[in-house]
């Protein structure tokens, strides 16, 4: 009995020393070259190189794209409005558009871009990371309307809205003079009297927005806008404000131009047509006016008339979102050329970490959101074959990681450890000792190549503004004075693992949170690190963005970390020097006590979220010197008086940071013009709108008929969602003929299914037992979702509390009513479930049985409309990969068992064990490397970018598919593949070793024959009966394949969810999945009676 043991052994420990070496023979053949140094770059490329890095700025000579111009001259003048967008000019000449000079007014804003005057027509691809960040960036950095704009570099500032605008010698009133015959996207002239509607009735309007915003403020006191004329505003305050008007050159001043009267307030929830609210808010399923009236103002609402140069006419629920170009948009070329000359924007949506890849490969006109300088070596080397330039932008935010320590950190009385935390983080001690431990030259040399230089995140040398001290506060690395500070203030115990721990012994950890997609992780762990070689322990967690400034709402993070703020002009918005507003990471509760006029005695700033500095802390001096600043209209004295901001910064070290910033990287596909070589690139500049980017050109335009056609009917003809009363008009008996062929087939459907059932029990038995399951499973996963503490909505609510402003106590309201949160928890999933409506058959209470996925928690848009086109792509994936998988594994299963130990069955068997260890992901990633490096050809998505903008169907375009279709099939089959071919080899040799086979031989029957009749039907069981659980499978495995590739399917959706805790759209999510498996179940059941003749539909005979 011994020796089969020690032959066992024996041979196990054989065939691990064979696999071990055979990888270090792998490893040997795939080892790379070190023999050779790999060939230089040629000088000229080195000094290209570093002269484009060199990003340089004068600001004695700054870059000017606005013309001034003599509105006098009228229509003989050449500026004046005269030439068009082939597009509109046939729509003007069809008699839908007016003549070019009437929708421009005779008061145009006349630009030129830096390298003259453009051509017409084309489509500008970006890529976003959400639609929100999507509708954000139109809505911010791409239309930049404001009065008054900030130059490509800077100031000086220029007219842009206004025509031109007047102030007063003591900065306390500012006339803006507005341009005649200006017109919103609709047609409508826009006046005076849009901005008086928003200040009377949206800004001090409490059911609106329930505060006055801070741009209208000053000395906590508010200032005053009144109609002079229909032309004419003015803004008076009662205090000076130098700062004005370059506040009025940034977002914050935008939505004072982006409220048409004409169409909002009949929505207004105290002067709208309350009938049209009710059958809007019903239509729309809005829990009151309130929140009808936000969502009617939200950037994608298609029927919202904006003065933006491109606008949102064509609802669609999923990427990607196109913009056209407005046909009344105000501003001309020198030669009289209405703007812009590109005729659409084409968002994608692609996970960031890929949005790089994607702009190396070729696929975007102009980016330069979501390119971080990590990854500067791809984006470099992609040039030639991308047919791209990288541009270098100066950087006006001083970091790219700045790390912000809560100050205002709550404190629960559950957790004791929060009160000890947020004592430490109000120690100033502490603070420098975590930046004194830094190794920054280490990090510079690893993230940045060398090419940046340590420094707090402070206004650099090229700044008005600059401050040495600030610049060089405790950056220098020196753990032992860290260790010393730390002992000092109480903290020199430590734990098992050599951390320090709190003063009374207990265990301290930190958290450094940062916000997924925006803040590169790479420094964070450098920082714990560094931060764990002082004994300091700090955990780095990456949130969702909504997730990220929830929590930061709530004030319950340890430690942020965020990019810069415009540091190169810091007046506008000081967020790492006093606590200015909500996005003041280290104090947001000061904040909000400074902003409510805390230092007036404003009685808001006693209210829920805010915190008063205590009596002689140094923040409160801060701010008392930035409102001198504020008052301020000359620079010198401005730059004179914020110098002790900056410097009880450096003293204090309010945030801590790791380096200046590195080049702001753009890239621009070759051929796309008047794009500027250098630029400041920054949040409050509004970059690129600051950059003139209606001035933008293509030199060849490439749009297809198709595109230029839908572009057409886009600027024609506004496409509402379908939940609006536009739509539902829109559809009229088209809409209820739908609706009855819906049900229709639906009932057709049902009777198959019961006459199928009566023929057939064991199908009816099979659909009975699957209404249960279903209910267990609801129950079930409602249970998981509710059940644990904390989600997305808890989240939101605490941040809405601690703001407590009128507005927001109503959307708490709101939030309540929408989801049912004041219901009991089974009532509750009677309302998710739809069993309500079977007693009230209202609309508003279908569930997921009426085929209403409910509403996402954290945009609170309905989960059907979200998912979208996604379960369509998702389940023609799945059924793709199904069929790969079995064309591949069942003949190759075949082989192997038929000639089972040859050299063939070896090979395959090797195989078949690489494919289920490689993961999906990692082989999506070697075969958009490989097929870009060696084929020169980009295979992530569903279309490449010459044809994502091409709406009609050509033969290139059905080539162009399924040179990419093939990508996802492959890398979601492989897996599945490989681990199918051994289970066919196993299951087709035991039914070889039966003995009917060796009978049927013995008759004559040839082996083809014999081999397909039964032993291959009776070895595919495993096959059929595993589609159960291949469909939910494939699904959620392909999650992160699907970001990879940048499909938008239903994996990355759940995988969202799951990170923003959105639990009602995670739910919906599992449902939907379950849903799959139970058919997939019966499927499966279905093939098996059909494959295999053991099995009948009637069972056995009694």
């Amino acid at each position: 009995m011994k020796m089969p043991a020690v032959l066992c052994a024996a041979y196990l420990a054989a065939a691990a020393a064979g696999f071990a070496l055979l990888l270090c023979i792998a490893g040997w053949l795939l080892r790379p070259d070190l023999s050779e140094r790999p060939p230089p770059y040629p000088p000229e490329a080195l000094r290209e190189a570093r002269e484009s890095r060199a990003t340089r700025i004068d600001p004695e000579n700054p870059p000017v794209l606005y013309r001034e111009v003599d509105y006098g001259e009228g229509p003989p003048a050449p500026w004046y409005p005269k030439g068009e967008s082939p597009i509109l000019a046939e729509l003007a000449a069809e008699g839908k558009l007016p003549p070019v000079a009437e929708r421009v007014g005779p008061e145009p804003c006349v630009v030129e871009g830096v390298e003259g005057i453009g051509r017409y027509g084309g489509t500008w691809v970006r890529i976003g990371s959400s639609d929100p960040d999507v509708a954000g960036v139109l809505s911010n950095r791409m239309a930049y309307t404001t009065l008054v704009r900030w130059s490509p570099q800077g100031y000086p500032i220029v007219p842009h809205v206004a025509r031109s605008y007047e102030v007063s010698a003591d900065n306390r009133e500012f006339v803006f003079t507005l341009r005649r015959g200006m017109k919103w996207s609709d047609g409508r002239p826009f006046t005076a009297d849009d901005i008086v509607y928003w200040w009377r009735h949206e800004a001090n309007e409490k059911k609106v927005l329930g505060v006055i915003p801070q741009i209208m403020q000053i000395g906590g006191e508010t200032g005053n806008i009144e109609k002079v004329d229909d032309y004419r505003v003015r803004f008076t305050f009662p205090k000076p404000n130098g700062l004005f008007l370059a506040r009025a050159a940034t977002f914050a001043a935008e939505p004072i131009v982006n409220s048409p009267a004409h169409y909002l307030r009949p929505y207004h929830p105290v002067l709208g047509d309350k009938e049209l609210i009710r059958r809007t808010q019903a239509s729309r399923r809005m829990p009151s006016p309130e929140a009808l009236y936000r969502a009617l103002k939200e950037p994608m609402n298609p029927e919202h008339p904006h003065l933006w140069p491109w606008v949102y006419r064509t609802y669609r629920a999923n990427p990607p979102q196109a913009f056209v170009r407005n046909p009344y948009y105000f501003m001309v070329d020198t030669r009289g050329n209405q703007l812009p000359y590109v005729d659409r924007v084409l968002f994608e949506i692609k996970a960031t970490e890929m949005i790089a890849v994607s702009a190396s490969e070729g696929q975007v006109t102009m980016q330069d959101r979501h390119l971080r300088y990590e990854q500067y070596t791809l984006l470099m080397n992609g040039r030639e074959r991308g047919g791209y330039r990288l541009l270098h932008w100066y950087p006006g935010d001083a970091s790219l990681f700045c790390i912000s320590p809560n100050l205002n950190r709550r404190v629960d009385a559950d957790r004791p450890d929060t009160a000890k935390k947020h004592e430490l983080l109000n120690n100033r001690k502490f603070r420098q000792a975590l930046s004194l431990a830094l190794n920054r030259r280490q990090f510079i040399d690893a993230e940045y190549n060398g090419q940046t230089e340590p420094a707090q995140c402070a206004p650099g040398p090229a700044s008005y503004f600059y401050d040495p001290v600030l610049y060089r506060s405790f950056v220098r690395y020196d753990p032992a004075e860290a260790n010393r500070l730390l002992d000092e203030i109480g903290l020199s115990g430590r734990d098992y693992e050599g951390y320090r721990t709190f003063a009374d012994g207990s265990r301290m950890t930190f958290y450094l949170n940062l916000s997924q997609g925006y803040v590169s992780t790479g420094p964070g762990q450098f920082v714990v690190d560094d931060w764990a070689g002082v004994g300091v322990r700090c955990i780095v967690r990456e949130r969702s963005r909504a997730f990220f400034y929830t929590e930061k709402a709530a004030l319950e993070h340890d430690f942020n970390a965020w990019t810069g703020n415009s540091e190169f002009m810091p007046l506008l918005e000081p967020r790492y020097f006093i606590p200015f507003g909500p996005e003041t990471n280290f104090a947001l509760a000061f904040a909000n006590w400074y902003v409510r006029g805390g230092l007036y005695g404003d009685p808001r700033a006693k209210g829920a979220g805010c915190a008063e500095p205590p009596p002689g802390h140094p923040l409160r001096r801060a701010m008392e010197a930035y409102e001198q600043v504020a008052a301020a209209g000359d620079r010198q004295e401005q730059r004179e008086v914020f110098r002790e901001v900056l410097r009880i910064a450096a003293e204090n070290v309010w945030s801590i940071n790791l380096s200046t910033a590195p080049p702001a990287l753009v890239a621009v596909k070759n051929g796309f013009r008047n794009v500027p070589e250098c630029a400041v690139h920054s949040w409050d500049f509004q970059t690129p709108g600051n950059a003139g980017v209606e001035t933008y050109f293509f030199e060849n335009p490439s749009d297809s008929r198709g595109a230029v056609a839908q572009t057409k009917q886009a600027v024609a003809e506004v496409t509402p969602a379908p939940d609006t009363l536009a739509a539902a008009a829109r559809a009229g008996t088209g809409g209820r003929l739908g609706a009855v062929i819906q049900w229709a087939l639906l009932a057709l459907a049902a009777t198959a299914a019961v006459l199928v059932s009566l023929k057939h029990p064991y199908i009816g038995r099979r659909l009975l037992v699957m209404a249960p399951t279903l209910l267990v499973i609801s129950a079930v996963v409602f249970a998981v979702i509710q059940l644990p503490p904390g989600d997305f909505l808890t989240s939101r609510i605490m941040q809405l509390q601690e703001a407590g402003d009128t507005a927001d106590l109503q959307q708490i309201e709101e939030l309540k009513q929408m989801f049912h949160l004041d219901e009991s928890m089974p009532m509750r999933y009677a309302r998710w479930m739809g069993l309500v409506w079977f007693a009230t058959f209202d609309a508003e209470d279908t569930g997921l049985l009426q085929g209403n996925l409910g509403r996402s928690m954290e945009n609170s848009r309905p989960v059907n409309d979200i998912v979208g086109d996604r379960i369509l792509l998702t389940v023609l994936m799945m059924i793709g990969t199904i069929l790969f998988t079995w064309a591949v594994a069942i003949p190759t299963g075949i082989y192997s068992a038929v000639r089972q130990y040859s050299a063939g069955d070896y090979a395959l068997t090797l195989l078949s064990f690489i494919g289920m260890g490689v993961p999906g992901f990692l082989l999506a990633l070697v075969l958009m490397a490989a097929a870009w490096e060696h084929l020169g050809i980009e295979v992530s998505g569903l279309f490449s970018a010459q044809y994502s903008a091409q709406p009609e169907w050509t033969w290139g375009k059905a080539g162009d598919l399924v040179k990419h279709i093939w990508v996802p099939i492959v890398v979601l089959g492989i897996g599945g593949t490989a681990s199918m071919v051994r289970v066919m080899r196993g299951n087709l040799l035991d039914e070889l070793r039966k003995p009917y086979v060796t009978t049927v031989r013995a008759k004559g029957v040839r082996p083809l024959r014999l081999l397909l009749k039964y032993p291959v039907r009776l070895a595919l069981n495993p096959f059929v009966s595993g589609i159960g659980g291949l469909f939910p499978e494939l699904v959620s495995g392909g999650a992160i394949v699907s970001i990879v590739l940048s499909l938008p399917m239903v994996g990355p959706l759940q995988l969202s969810a799951l990170m923003t805790e959105d639990t009602y759209l995670a739910g919906s999510m599992l449902m939907v999945l379950s849903l799959l498996g139970v058919l997939g179940t019966l499927i499966s059941d279905l093939l098996l009676v059909w494959l295999d003749p053991r099995i009948r539909f009637k069972g056995a005979a009694r």
